[in-house]
């Protein structure tokens, strides 16, 4: 099944930034010619795009807006932004398109849609509750985008992708910290001060 240009387009792009069109055109297995037909400009081609990859996080995202602040539901927030990596990797990496009003305004409200997921997530007590809307949005798109990233280089495989940035979302990067409250074991601070005191002790021979 042959693939939607744009999202061809989209890959060219982030691989090749500063593809020329007839770069583009070659890469999408069309001509230079075919693709001028429908925009004449880079910035309307790169426009173009960035509707569809809007129209594509906003169907990704509806699909998944009413789930519950459960590990699943966001799990399943996640596993749809990551299935349209690709594509938000361009939206994420062309600032130029902030200048758009319309493409503002709908990833405003998408990202809305995002941060009620995430923010009943934090009503339950899965996420912090002193993590700030900001914080929680850029951290999540963080993480998807080193996902995809991942993927695209074959570091990770696609169906691992959700559940380690789920992982890394709820839980970050820490260990077990020795000696933790409760546990009944001395940890490493707690035996090096232990010895300090010792050695420095008057009475220690």
């Amino acid at each position: 099944m042959k693939r939607p240009l744009l999202d061809v387009v989209a890959e060219v792009l982030v691989a090749q930034p500063g593809a020329s069109l007839a770069e583009v055109a070659e890469a999408a297995g069309i001509s230079r010619t075919t693709l001028h037909k429908h925009y004449a400009t880079r910035e309307e081609l790169v426009r173009a795009v960035g509707v569809r990859v809007t129209d594509i996080w906003e169907q990704a995202v509806e699909r998944v807006a009413k789930e519950p602040g459960t590990e699943a539901g966001l799990r399943q927030l996640l596993a749809a932004m990551i299935e349209s990596g690709p594509q938000l990797t361009f939206l994420w990496r062309n600032p130029a398109l902030d200048a758009d009003e319309e493409l503002t305004r709908r990833y405003i409200d998408v990202e809305r849609r995002c941060l009620a997921v995430l923010d009943r997530a934090r009503s339950r007590g899965l996420l912090a509750a002193s993590a700030t809307n900001w914080w929680l949005l850029q951290t999540m798109y963080s993480l998807v985008y080193t996902a995809a990233e991942a993927i695209e280089a074959g570091k990770l495989a696609p169906l691992d992708a959700p559940d380690l940035v789920l992982s890394t979302l709820l839980h970050g990067l820490g260990g077990p910290i020795a000696g933790a409250a409760g546990d009944g074991t001395p940890g490493e601070a707690d035996a090096a001060t232990a010895t300090a005191a010792t050695t420095s002790s008057p009475t220690a021979s």
